[in-house]
Parts: C-alpha cells; sequence; structure tokens
C-alpha cells in the first residue's frame, strides 16, 4: 500500500490511487481527537462487571481435617516457608502423621488431574510436618482463660480437640486409657506406614501448646461421668472403637482365630505372635491391610478373603497395591461361612462365592450368595471386618445408634457442653476425619463457652467447604490476603489450562518390597525437601489471585492496573464488561457479576 508523504512544506501529498469518479483528486474526511481517550468513558457501556473473589479450591473442600492447602502451597511458592508451616499447623497438629497415613481425598479432588496428574499433596504435607519437628518446641503459656475442658481418649481427634483448645487458652486434660497417647495411632497402625518416633514428635507438640496427658485412666472406671462433668466445664469424648466386630459364624472360638485389633495391639506394642505358616485376614479395610503386611513380616504367607471386588474395597488404594506387591494373595467375592479345625486348633476356612448385586445403604453393590462354596486353609485367621466402640457407665440419655454418638456440625450431643468425635460418633472413620472432627468440637465449644450462639455468619467465612472451618482465621491468623472469601468450590471449567505446562508428578520412593517385608522399618522414604518444593510449584491455586498479570495483560481497553501492595485495581469507567479477564485467569479467581461492585 503506498504510504503517505509531505512536502517540504509539511503538506499531505495526496496518494496517487485517492480519486474521485471524475478523475480529480480527493482526501476523504477522517475523524481525529486532540484530547486524551480518558475522556470517553466506555464504560458505561457493558452490563456485566468483572469481580476478584477468591473462591475455595476443591483440595480444600475436600479435606476432612480443613487445612488450607491452597493457602500453604502458595506461600511455598513464594518461598515464605516457615509461614507456609505455621498455616499448615494452625488447622492440624499431626502433619508428620497425616503426610503419612491419611487416605489424602484432597487428591481425588484436585483439578491438576485434567492436565496431567494431582498434586501429591500428601508428599508435600508430609515434608511440612518433618520440617516442623526440627523447630523448637513452643513456650507454654498458661491458660488465658478460666474454664477448663476434658478431653476422653488420645487418638487423632481428642488430640486435635486438646490442641486447637490449648491455643484458644482454655486449660485442657487428656484422658487416656492405653499406658501412652496416640489411640489407635500407636496401638492400631504399625511402624512400617507410621515410625514411633514422628508420632511421638506430633504429640509432644500438642503437649507443649498446654494440653495435659494423662495416661492409664478410664473414664467411667477410674473416674466418673458425672465427676467428669462436675469437674470441667465442657467434655469433649474420643474413645475410638477398638473392639473388632463379631463374624457370627460357627468356630468363630476357636484357638488360632483372632480380632485383628488385638492381633495389631500386640504388635505394635513389641509382640512378635507365632501365626504358623499361612495367615488368612478377612475383611477389606485398612485394618485388614495392615494384619496381612504386618502378618508378612512375622514370616507368613498371607490371604485376603473379601466379600465384595477389589473396586469396593474401603482400604486406601496404596494400602491396598503395596499389600500386593508385598506378596498378599487375594480371593474376591468370598464370605466365610464357617471355621473347621484339627487337633483343637483352626485349620480352614468354608467360604461362599459371592456376586454384586444392587447398592446398598453405603452406596456399594450388596455381595449376594451364589451357593457355590469352597475352602481355604490357614494355621491362624485374622478377622478384620470393622470395629465397634464401648462406653463405661456413659449417659444413657445421650441419642446414638449402634453406629455412634449422634452430634451436630460442631460435634454437640444431645447433652449440653458433652461434644464427642472421631470413631465413636456415626461420622466416617478415618484418621483425617477424627481430625477435623476434633477441630469443629474445639471451635464449637469454644463458641460455647464464649456465648456465640447464632453467630452462623462468622462460622460461614470461616468455611474451606461444606464442615470445614479454619482455626487461623478464627483466630484471625491468617497469613493469606483474601480479596473476598466465598464459599464457592473452583471446578475444572472454571481453569484457563491453556496457561499451565505439564509437569511430571514426584513419585513416592519405596523400600523394594523383598527387603520391606524382612522388618518393620518405613517403607515410603517420603520426598527429599526440594523434591516437596518443586511439587509445591505444580499447585494450580485454585479459585486465588496469585498477581500472575495474565488478565492486565489481555484487557483489551488497559482498564487492569496494578494496585498498592498487591492485587488489582479495576477502571469500571472504562471496562466494557468484555470477559476476557475472566476467561483468560488461569485460576478461575475473576468472576462476572451484573451486580456493580
Amino acid at each position: 500500500m503506498p504510504k503517505h508523504t509531505t512536502t517540504s512544506g509539511g503538506a499531505a501529498r495526496v496518494p496517487e490511487h485517492i480519486t474521485t469518479t471524475n478523475g480529480a483528486r480527493h482526501v476523504p474526511q477522517v475523524a481525529m481527537s486532540s484530547m486524551s481517550t480518558l475522556a470517553t468513558r466506555t464504560g458505561s457501556w457493558k452490563y456485566q462487571y468483572p469481580a476478584y473473589h477468591d473462591r475455595v479450591a476443591p483440595c480444600n473442600a475436600g479435606c476432612p481435617v480443613g487445612i488450607d492447602i491452597e493457602g500453604y502451597m502458595n506461600l511455598l511458592r513464594e518461598g515464605r516457608v516457615d509461614e507456609a508451616r505455621d498455616l499448615l499447623l494452625a488447622e492440624n497438629p499431626l502433619p508428620a502423621v497425616t503426610g503419612r497415613v491419611c487416605h489424602h481425598p484432597c487428591e481425588n479432588q484436585c483439578n491438576r488431574r485434567a492436565l496431567d496428574e494431582a498434586v501429591a499433596i500428601h508428599a508435600v504435607e508430609r515434608a511440612m510436618g518433618d520440617l516442623a519437628h526440627q523447630r523448637p518446641a513452643p513456650v507454654f503459656r498458661s491458660a488465658l482463660r478460666p474454664e477448663r475442658v476434658a478431653v476422653v481418649g488420645s487418638g487423632p481427634a481428642g488430640l486435635a480437640c486438646a490442641y486447637h483448645l490449648a491455643r484458644f487458652g482454655y486449660g485442657v486434660t487428656v484422658y487416656e486409657a492405653a499406658p501412652a497417647p496416640g489411640g489407635m495411632l500407636r496401638l492400631g497402625i504399625p511402624e512400617y506406614r507410621l515410625p514411633r518416633d514422628v508420632l511421638d514428635r506430633d504429640i509432644a507438640r500438642v503437649a507443649a501448646h498446654g494440653a495435659e496427658i494423662k495416661c492409664g485412666v478410664r473414664i467411667g472406671r477410674d473416674i466418673s461421668w458425672d465427676d467428669l462433668h462436675r469437674t470441667f466445664d465442657a467434655i469433649f469424648v474420643a474413645v475410638g472403637a477398638h473392639a473388632s466386630r463379631a463374624l457370627g459364624v460357627p468356630g468363630e472360638d476357636l484357638p488360632g482365630v483372632r480380632p485383628g485389633l488385638a492381633f495389631l495391639r500386640e504388635v505394635n506394642l513389641g509382640g512378635r505372635p507365632d501365626l504358623g505358616r499361612h495367615v488368612v485376614v478377612v475383611g477389606g479395610g485398612n485394618t485388614a491391610m495392615d494384619c496381612a503386611r504386618s502378618a508378612m513380616r512375622l514370616g507368613a504367607r498371607v490371604t485376603v478373603v473379601y466379600r465384595r471386588t477389589r473396586d469396593e474395597m474401603p482400604a486406601i488404594r496404596e494400602e491396598v497395591e503395596d499389600a500386593m506387591r508385598e506378596g498378599a494373595e487375594f480371593v474376591f467375592l468370598a464370605n466365610p461361612l464357617a471355621f473347621t479345625s484339627a487337633a483343637g486348633r483352626v485349620d480352614a476356612i468354608v467360604c461362599e462365592r459371592m456376586a454384586l448385586g444392587e447398592p446398598d445403604a453405603s452406596g456399594r453393590r450388596r455381595p449376594m450368595p451364589t451357593g457355590e462354596r469352597f475352602t481355604v486353609y490357614a494355621d491362624t485367621v485374622l478377622s478384620a471386618i470393622g470395629e465397634s466402640t464401648a462406653l463405661d457407665g456413659f449417659y444413657p440419655d445421650v441419642q446414638g445408634s449402634a453406629s455412634g454418638l449422634e452430634v451436630d456440625a460442631l460435634g454437640g450431643t444431645s447433652r449440653d457442653l458433652l461434644y464427642a468425635g472421631g470413631d465413636v460418633t456415626d461420622l466416617e472413620r478415618t484418621v483425617a476425619d477424627a481430625l477435623g472432627a476434633g477441630k469443629r468440637a474445639a471451635l464449637g465449644i469454644d463458641r460455647h463457652l464464649r456465648k456465640h450462639h447464632g453467630d452462623t455468619h462468622e462460622l460461614n467465612a470461616l468455611r474451606f467447604g461444606e464442615g470445614n472451618l479454619s482455626a487461623a482465621r478464627w483466630l484471625r491468623r491468617d497469613p493469606i490476603r483474601r480479596t473476598d472469601p466465598i464459599n464457592q468450590v473452583v471446578g475444572v471449567d472454571d481453569l484457563n489450562f491453556t496457561q499451565y505446562q505439564r509437569v511430571r508428578r514426584h513419585a513416592d520412593p519405596h523400600l523394594p518390597s523383598g527387603s520391606a517385608v524382612t522388618g518393620f522399618d518405613e517403607v515410603n522414604a517420603g520426598l527429599t525437601a526440594s523434591e516437596a518444593m518443586d511439587e509445591a510449584k505444580r499447585c494450580l491455586n485454585c479459585g486465588v489471585c496469585t498477581e500472575c498479570d495474565v488478565c492486565l495483560i489481555f484487557c483489551p481497553d488497559a482498564a487492569i492496573t496494578h494496585a498498592e501492595g498487591g492485587a488489582y485495581v479495576i477502571a469500571l469507567d472504562y471496562c466494557k464488561g468484555c470477559g476476557i479477564c475472566a476467561a483468560e485467569c488461569p485460576r478461575g479467581a475473576i468472576t462476572m457479576t451484573q451486580d456493580r461492585p
């Protein structure tokens, strides 16, 4: 195209191709402004407005403990390691424990799965928990409040409740019937999954914050429940479920047929029982997997009998895979009918083949008998089909069922100032769920004792998702700048994956299977500190503005500018409401609304 040129006098020379119909030269009129474009307030054209909103990352919403996973991952991304550790500890007193034994449902919710692989949240949490062990213990300060709270049981629920109440300023006494604290963390989980020194250091942190732990004291036997209620201003019950459920089949009382929990308790206290050459484990949960893997470490060949298929097993997927890798055999769709004996001891199990029918109340397909029978020979049988709880001399008027005590959203029971959590309730029975229940109960007790009745607005602002509350925000010690915390979970469709690269997930290093079964050394070696930091940087920080400048760069009206102290300012007088900023935002931290901010 010919270029415009000028004469020496500065007048524009008309290009040769610009002519009128009669051949005369003609220059068309062109509009031009002598003023700044700021005079044209194009923002009046729009019908929708962009706004920055902190929404809930799916990992946070899926964490039963109520950990601000996205928050501490973002701090790690910024290199603020100490603050990330403290934010994790604000919500979870046992991160080195949960980093090893949690079933990490957060990873099942991770949006990164749609791009490549979920972030290895458990591995980062474990590394942060181990890092916290290198930190000096907090200096104990006497209770700031006059009220005293009793916690019955020192499992994960009891420890969590005691930890948070102590941090809230209450005097807390924990009563534990066993010789050492930890509940099922100590008595039910083998050392190859949870080394005892790791557990002890996490529990020491709880005690360092001011919780007094008294072991060898059983409430209902050594101290009555009424005496406890008269002595303390509130009680939290977290006695766990320490009794194996009976199979209810003939021969169950034969020598050699043992409850799985009793076997694990013996092994975890240092015992090394002679199980014979062949052990059969009945069940498909985590207790069954712990029994199977522990029996193999005692030299037995192990067969696991389960009445459904592998897909329906409630055990943590990695635990099933590890058991298989270490040599356990599995017989699925099989249900024990009776035990037979030889020389006064169990020698075999008569089983019936099952088929899966319609889903039952658990959502899994119900196992249905087929009539086909077969026999599995065994020197020892370990029964692990579930656990139950017992409360000696407990209040008969407290509402509950065979599944456990009924509690509200903050752990309250039908009796005033009596709270409960963990396996003693009718809620999910996992370590993570127990920790979350303990924290929620601590918030409930604190709220009740401070007379914060009906303060639902404040509680709603603390949520990481349905049922997951933040202790850091409750104490107003949140280190994260949040533009507008709201309870909307960010999904895959809210993200813009074009702004990300695919990065492989760091795999957990394991001991070789052959050497793993020779002893009780920890099988999962965990990531190095450097690998954990790299893994943390894979986090997409869903729903939260990280000041990446994508919105600023893509705004066609230059209506977005940096604000003082971080974040952004939108000049609504010039924003046309096109929605490009929201569409291009990698994290779904911008929403379009018809309500003017």
